[in-house]
């Protein structure tokens, strides 16, 4: 071992440089794999828009508020939606931006917006209200199969750590294990590698644990796509051709269906109910 020196009181075996050896490789490559997160997320590889200067983005946030405040939901709507166009986004706006859309009498728009502000922030209080409230005006009633236990377990955990908390604690862990490592390899302090050690495998399961959902929610890995239906009311048909595709059912402004796949201009949606059946794009907004 370079550099690194063994206390007086013991002589140094075979095994002892092994082991933190390997847990320092492990570093390594979960260190390569939290930077290629980072890298290839989603956010990384969709063109990036021209970011209007922050104060700017301010001020038309609060002149959304300020107009949303005075009925003018028309222009409150607009100033939210120039916000998100200038290549800011957050729950806020969207959660604003589906009230004034509300106000507005747009159901689907107000829905996508609720769900889309849902994604950034999955446990604020006030977006899950409001879309329990729009759904109770949404024409199609539909009662969602029962759900694997384990699949409900790993939605909780998928939404149960805010995003904006999940990618400090992933490097805080990853931290950690490397502090703990690196006290390892050196020996020092004396007297504490049991406490090290414990600390290092403490952090290396944390590291993975939180690594592995920041991975899923940043890739969106194992998440359905999914969209709300925009028209008054669509034909869902048997295949996806408006001259060889039967209608099986209809669907109305502000379901939420899931993609299941597409074929140019079709997509075959999913029910929660288990309904299948293809429907244009064009009626639909992706979340």
């Amino acid at each position: 071992m370079r550099g690194g020196r063994f206390p007086a009181d013991r002589r140094p075996t075979a095994a002892t440089p092994a082991r933190p050896a390997r847990v320092l490789r492990v570093v390594g490559v979960i260190g390569a794999a939290v930077l290629a997160t980072a890298a290839f997320a989603p956010s990384a590889l969709a063109p990036t828009p021209v970011a209007a200067p922050p104060a700017l983005q301010h001020a038309l946030f609060d002149e959304g508020n300020r107009l949303y405040q005075e009925g003018d939901f028309g222009s409150a709507a607009a100033s939210y939606e120039a916000v998100l166009a200038g290549g800011f986004e957050s729950a806020e706006v969207y959660y604003n931006l589906g009230n004034a859309h509300f106000r507005l009498g747009s159901v689907g728009l107000a829905v996508l917006n609720y769900e889309r502000a849902a994604r950034l922030n999955p446990r604020g209080e006030d977006i899950q209200a409001n879309l329990a409230l729009v759904g109770q005006m949404l024409q199609d009633r539909i009662e969602p199969l029962p759900r694997f236990w384990v699949l409900s377990v790993v939605d909780w955990w998928m939404t149960l750590i805010p995003r904006g908390r999940l990618g400090p604690l992933v490097a805080l862990c990853y931290l950690a294990l490397g502090v703990a490592t690196v006290l390892l390899v050196l020996g020092r302090p004396s007297g504490w590698r049991a406490v090290l050690r414990r600390a290092a495998y403490a952090s290396l399961a944390a590291t993975i644990l939180l690594g592995g959902t920041f991975l899923a929610r940043e890739t969106g890995l194992g998440q359905p796509e999914e969209a709300v239906v925009m028209r008054t009311e669509a034909r869902v048909l048997s295949a996806p051709s408006e001259e060889g595709g039967l209608t099986v059912f209809t669907v109305h402004e502000g379901t939420r269906v899931r993609i299941d796949r597409r074929a140019e201009d079709w997509a075959e949606i999913v029910l929660a109910d288990g309904k299948v059946g293809w429907l244009p794009l064009a009626a639909l907004e992706i979340i």
